[in-house]
């Protein structure tokens, strides 16, 4: 496992509330190994916003929980990877997920991509919290690396990371909607270019929409403000076709939503796309 620096000890300011509430969510919802990531701050957004917040923002038929949401989102990328059945997977803003280290143990080399401050928090956490069985379980297939993703010489360096690989898996789960949409285009071509061909790209976008989906959108909007505490998100698309268009211009194909449960108005979908010629 690749090693961070020496402990800051700002990592956990610097450190989205997001990435702490969604940990939180993983384990109430009885996720393997969730419980490795659990944070005092996670706890508490998650049931002060729960008691406070989430139950105002959700009260039309409408609207869906974050919990809900959450929920689909990250089932949606476990259904993607079960199946393309990677022989490696890369995730872009890991955070504080369980998957790394789950789909680790079962033996699939994961690579964590995030910025250094999470990378050197996820690493003190698995090393404290962990098994002896487990530790040995990921030893040498669950990798941490701290990088942005939207930096020049990111292509590059994806591109090396998926070398050799037979059906590489790249997945952004939550990352491309904080993005503008020219930054959100341009990274969703770089991976692309780094699939060479082989293997698929999972992401989830949100749409703007109109009726019960705008609903949806703005109590999930207000619900992602609170939850942040006032970063909010980025940009969404204008809608469902405008996302596939989004991931086939990159040159990706058999492009396809993962759906949501019938009746569930989620302003989002996770996309896959495999890599193209």
């Amino acid at each position: 496992m690749a090693r961070g620096s020496e402990h800051d000890a700002t990592d956990d300011e610097r450190i989205a509330p997001t990435g702490h509430y969604t940990a939180y969510v993983w384990h109430h919802l009885g996720m393997p190994n969730a419980e490795l990531f659990v944070t005092p701050l996670g706890r508490a957004l998650f049931w002060g916003f729960r008691v406070s917040g989430e139950g105002l923002l959700t009260w039309a038929p409408f609207a869906p929980s974050m919990t809900q949401y959450l929920d689909y989102r990250h089932r949606a990328f476990e259904r993607a990877l079960e199946q393309s059945e990677p022989d490696l997977v890369v995730e872009l803003g890991a955070g504080l997920s369980r998957r790394g280290v789950t789909w680790a143990s079962r033996g699939t080399r994961y690579v964590e991509v995030d910025l250094a401050p999470m990378v050197r928090a996820k690493q003190r956490l698995i090393d404290a919290r962990s098994s002896a069985a487990l530790r040995a379980a990921i030893r040498g297939r669950l990798e941490h690396v701290a990088r942005d993703v939207l930096s020049e010489d990111f292509g590059d360096w994806l591109a090396e990371a998926l070398r050799g690989a037979r059906r590489p898996a790249v997945i952004a789960e939550g990352v491309l909607t904080y993005f503008t949409p020219a930054d959100r285009r341009r990274l969703v071509g770089t991976i692309a270019r780094a699939l060479a061909g082989r293997g698929v790209f999972a992401a989830e976008l949100r749409v703007r929409g109109s009726g019960a989906s705008a609903g949806a959108l703005g109590a999930l909007r207000g619900a992602i403000r609170l939850v942040t505490r006032g970063r909010g998100a980025g940009e969404e698309e204008p809608s469902h076709e405008a996302s596939r268009a989004l991931f086939e211009g990159a040159g990706l194909v058999d492009v396809r939503a993962v759906e949501p449960p019938p009746g569930a108005p989620l302003p989002a979908r996770v996309w896959v796309g495999r890599g193209g010629a």
